[in-house]
């Protein structure tokens, strides 16, 4: 199975049925038609969604926006943005009778008239019939679409967006469409907590804890109609595939940003892409890392550019400059990865609106190293577990409080600073959960960034323990188009073994596959399964025959033109932000002095 080639119009639509709609016109058999959700203007980083959408259709090369349901605000921000390198014809869509006067019907094209639920199933059906989807408020019919292929996409329902990409991600594999009900945030929640203390159930051992989550996503999956010796995709919130080891599956995750990690995903295994030839290793020797050693030995060979950050190399300021900055295709971490301690910190303010507020937090630290020896950078985490006395997780008190600029008005106060707003209360708690706080040589290393890579792709291996929770999410939002990552703890041995064979035995196969074949061969008959992979079926690590620094110095280049450009627009008053762009401009130049010295020398990549 190959990654389909795109459709030539790309879709930004927060109204479901437009965006259906939209699709049963624009198809083309073998093609996929982009859609993602508009960008979320309410947002503090809302430059950043405009940019990662503007990003998502400037890979896929298509020539025409479509913007259905968009309110006003995120249609000039996006139409702005696309039309400041190329003209981009950028079409409005607020009713279906603004798609007639857009597209022009030409012969005749048959009518699906469809329900008003149950999306993905009207919309994969219809784009199958060739036929225009429409909508009437009624009851669709329970169906689900029969695969083609051998591969069948399993959507939980909840996002109606979620579904149009799912069936157009299905039409375009020629896969089966099956709907799942959604799961219950809180009871999401709860598994993914039971997979993360797995070998500290009460009563359970570990074989035993894992048969029970497996019936548990099998009894939330019901009865799916898998082909024989077929494949799944997953688009929910849960690691399903987990409960199915006698299929190859993936996951993608229907929040917050679908639509963007399949076309990240799909434009990376086009014609020409370079592949995952630029591969970045890191290995603090906070645990027994054999892989790293087997990954650059396996690699060397193919003609890969690799750089390993190790021992004391591997610090927070190293990793967290590469890991942001760095136009790297494949990352892959050996280390230990868990929640920390940290601190639960009682907030007391008043909110824009002139409300008292009280605001508690969980909260996780690590540290890395400036330029200047006396000063610590701190990055940090926070959970909320309270605003007001109410228990952030309990949903029915919740939505009886009004929050108002609570949220808002906290995360611009802790934007500050310790200096300017200071805690009341605080004590030291054993646990930050979410935290996923990786060990460096020196620190946590605690992801929080919104790019990766330079604006990059890239595929990250975290080849840790419980690395999939927090970090598969964030991580794909922030633009990995694979994330390959743990459920529960895993040895050194196990961990070494499993990477080894997807970087040898199977190399070159789709991810999907090689991880799938890669936990046979080390688990053999054990319903012991602690990898998951995310991210779109038809893709594989792969390494093109390319001389692999200039490309690398390109990327930099251009990089470092767009933070000096954002320096220079950047207000004098804004001192925090200008020391940041100035740092990330610095480590830039650096990077290209090191290639222009290498190049100097002798010629050769290090």
């Amino acid at each position: 199975m190959n990654s389909p080639p795109f459709a030539d119009s790309f879709i930004f639509a927060d109204d479901a049925r437009l965006a259906a709609q939209l699709s049963s016109l624009l198809a083309m058999p073998g093609h996929y038609v982009a859609v993602c959700n508009g960008p979320r203007m309410q947002r503090p980083d809302r430059k950043l969604e405009v940019l990662r959408r503007h990003n998502a259709m400037g890979r896929t090369r298509t020539k025409t926006a479509f913007m259905a349901g968009l309110p006003e605000s995120a249609v000039q921000a996006l139409s702005q943005s696309l039309a400041a390198r190329r003209q981009v014809p950028c079409i409005r869509i607020s009713s279906s009778d603004d798609i007639a006067s857009a597209i022009p019907r030409t012969g005749g094209r048959d009518i699906l008239t469809w329900g008003r639920d149950r999306i993905g199933i009207g919309l994969l059906k219809a784009l199958r019939g060739g036929q225009e989807i429409v909508f009437e408020d009624k009851q669709s019919p329970y169906e689900w679409i029969p695969s083609k292929s051998g591969h069948i996409v399993v959507c939980e329902q909840g996002e109606e967006i979620s579904e149009v990409i799912a069936a157009n991600y299905a039409y375009a594999l020629d896969a089966g469409l099956f709907l799942i009900p959604e799961v219950d945030r809180d009871r999401a929640h709860e598994i993914l907590e039971a997979f993360y203390s797995l070998n500290d159930r009460p009563g359970l051992t570990p074989q035993e804890a894992q048969a029970g989550l497996t019936q548990e996503l099998l009894n939330l999956c019901g009865s799916i109609p898998v082909p024989e010796y077929g494949s799944i995709t997953f688009v929910g919130s849960l690691p399903y595939g987990f409960a199915y080891p006698e299929h190859p599956s993936t996951h993608l995750f229907k929040y917050p940003d679908l639509g963007s990690a399949v076309v990240n995903g799909f434009a990376a295994e086009q014609q020409l892409q370079p592949g995952t030839g630029v591969v970045m290793l890191v290995d603090p020797g906070t645990t027994p890392a054999p892989e790293i050693k087997s990954a650059v030995d396996l690699l060397e060979p193919r003609r890969a550019f690799i750089r390993v950050y190790e021992d004391r190399g591997a610090n927070v300021r190293h990793v967290s400059e590469m890991v942001e900055h760095f136009p790297y295709d494949l990352l892959i971490f050996a280390t230990h990865c868990g929640d920390s301690s940290g601190y639960r910190q009682t907030y007391e303010y008043t909110d824009s609106e002139g409300l008292n507020r009280t605001m508690v937090v969980d909260l996780a630290v690590g540290f890395q190293r400036t330029d200047d020896p006396e000063i610590l950078k701190v990055g940090h985490f926070f959970r909320f577990v309270s605003l007001d006395g109410v228990d952030w997780t309990d949903r029915t008190a919740k939505a009886k409080l009004y929050v108002g600029e609570a949220v808002h008005d906290f995360n611009r106060l802790m934007d500050s600073g310790p200096s300017t707003f200071k805690y009341t209360k605080r004590e030291t708690i054993d646990r930050v959960v979410g935290s996923s706080a990786m060990m460096m040589s020196d620190s946590n290393f605690i992801f929080a960034q919104h790019s990766i890579a330079g604006m990059g792709t890239p595929v990250i291996i975290n080849n840790a323990c419980v690395s999939w929770h927090r970090l598969a999410g964030d991580m794909t939002f922030a633009g990995a188009r694979a994330y390959i990552g743990t459920l529960f703890p895993v040895t050194p041995i196990e961990a070494s073994e499993v990477v080894t064979r997807i970087l040898d035995a199977h190399w070159g196969k789709p991810l999907a596959i090689a991880l799938w074949a890669a936990q046979r061969d080390v688990y053999e008959r054990s319903q012991r399964r602690p990898y998951v992979v995310s991210g779109v079926y038809p893709q594989r690590l792969r390494v093109e025959r390319l001389d692999y620094p200039p490309r690398i110095r390109k990327r930099l280049g251009g990089n470092l033109a767009g933070w000096k450009d954002m320096l220079a627009g950047l207000s004098k008053s804004d001192a925090k932000r200008i020391e940041a762009v100035e740092e990330i401009i610095r480590m830039h130049e650096r990077e290209l002095q090191h290639f222009e010295d290498v190049r100097n020398r002798n010629g050769t990549q290090l």
